[in-house]
């Protein structure tokens, strides 16, 4: 499995990019839009260990970590939200005109839909740096296996987001699926 991380540039919006392996976020400049070569070389030794491969290599050789081939170009931020899954994503970057970069770890909420029929209700965590990363995970594991002994409250997870150190940045909340009409179905929207 990789560190599955899309990078949204800011341009005319936002232009939407997918790193398979991750991306280191300082490696991201105006020299080098799309960082070096990614970090896969271990994932293709033990490839090379596991099978045979006569008269050619598993695929090319990647030039950058992230794919220079957008998934989608001129989204608003708020339209990143339809290309936001929490079991394919990882993280989320957005790289500003001038190459600063604000990091988000992409989280699956259960049992909420924020207004919504179908698809997880999402929450982007701002984190600093690979520890804090580490420990935003190991909360949400720690709220998730609180959750499960205790019994599936309702939004229990987002009402411990809501307590979490607020000055530790930013947590923005995606819906994620269809609009729900009052009635609680969905509209197809």
């Amino acid at each position: 499995m990789g560190h599955r991380t899309l990078i949204a540039y800011e341009r005319d919006g936002y232009d939407l990019h997918y790193a398979h392996w991750g991306v280191d976020p300082g490696e991201l400049t105006p020299e080098e839009p799309f960082g070096g070569p990614p970090d896969d070389g271990w994932a293709r030794e033990r490839a090379e260990e596991l099978l045979t491969v006569e008269n050619g290599r598993f695929t090319d050789e990647d030039g950058t970590a992230v794919d220079t081939d957008p998934v989608a170009t001129g989204l608003s931020f708020v339209e990143l939200e339809a290309y936001i899954d929490p079991i394919e994503h990882e993280a989320l970057y957005v790289v500003d005109s001038d190459f600063s970069v604000r990091t988000y770890l992409v989280f699956a909420l259960d049992s909420r839909r924020f207004g919504r029929a179908d698809g997880p209700a999402v929450a982007l965590v701002g984190y600093d740096g690979g520890r804090d990363a580490a420990y935003l995970r190991g909360w949400l594991a720690g709220g998730r296996a609180v959750r499960g002994v205790c019994g599936p409250g309702d939004g229990v997870v987002i009402k411990a987001l809501r307590w979490l150190d607020p000055a530790r940045g930013t947590i923005v909340w995606i819906a994620g699926g269809r609009p729900v009409d009052p009635a609680g179905e969905g509209t197809g929207a």
